[in-house]
């Protein structure tokens, strides 16, 4: 039972650690903001994490690795090269709807993270070059470059989510899912 209760006030701090940084970027919150959103004395989360980096990276590794996750299985339920786009699109489009915070967490930190982050498993970005390379290889779309074609198809779904963030554009970003696979279709070809 101990480790359940342990477990849950770790998951506490993530939730709400999490949605801290989200609202007001990783700067701005101190530890002991968090603890106080956790309703917790400050050296007690320091018995789950040993320092606001620490949570950091944590939270980072784990939104980018179920990313990550999600979208091999998108990529792997099969299809043409455009259809895996779509899926892809449509994806990612969900995921930053369906939480937000963690969507803009991920990408307002990953320059900071990705450097250190420890994924052992598939990587959003590598899965967008992957897919780019296969359908090149494949002659579904023109041979280039396939780095830069998947990091120009990248803008195009990230750019809207963060336009979203600042209210240039209006909620739910699934509504421009087709738009944005169109855009990164005409991109790809």
């Amino acid at each position: 039972m101990a480790d359940r209760s342990a477990g849950s006030k770790r998951q506490t701090i993530k939730t709400e650690a999490l949605r801290l940084f989200a609202a007001r970027g990783v700067d701005a919150v101190s530890v002991q903001d968090i603890a106080s959103a956790c309703a917790m004395a400050k050296p007690n989360l320091y018995a789950h994490f040993k320092s606001k980096d620490e949570l950091v990276h944590a939270l980072f590794e784990e939104g980018y690795r179920e990313y990550g996750r999600q979208m091999t299985e998108a990529v792997d339920a099969g299809g043409p090269f455009r259809r895996k786009l779509e899926r892809l699109v449509h994806l990612i489009c969900r995921l930053h709807d369906e939480d937000s915070a963690r969507f803009r967490f991920v990408i307002m930190t990953q320059h900071a993270n990705l450097p250190h982050a420890r994924l052992a498993g598939a990587n959003p970005v590598e899965i967008v070059i992957q897919l780019v390379r296969a359908g090149m290889e494949a002659g579904e779309i023109p041979a280039r470059h396939p780095e830069l074609i998947a990091a120009a198809i990248i803008g195009l779904v990230v750019q809207p989510a963060t336009f979203l963030q600042y209210g240039r554009l209006s909620p739910p970003l699934a509504a421009c899912a087709d738009a944005i696979a169109g855009a990164c279709m005409r991109v790809a070809t």
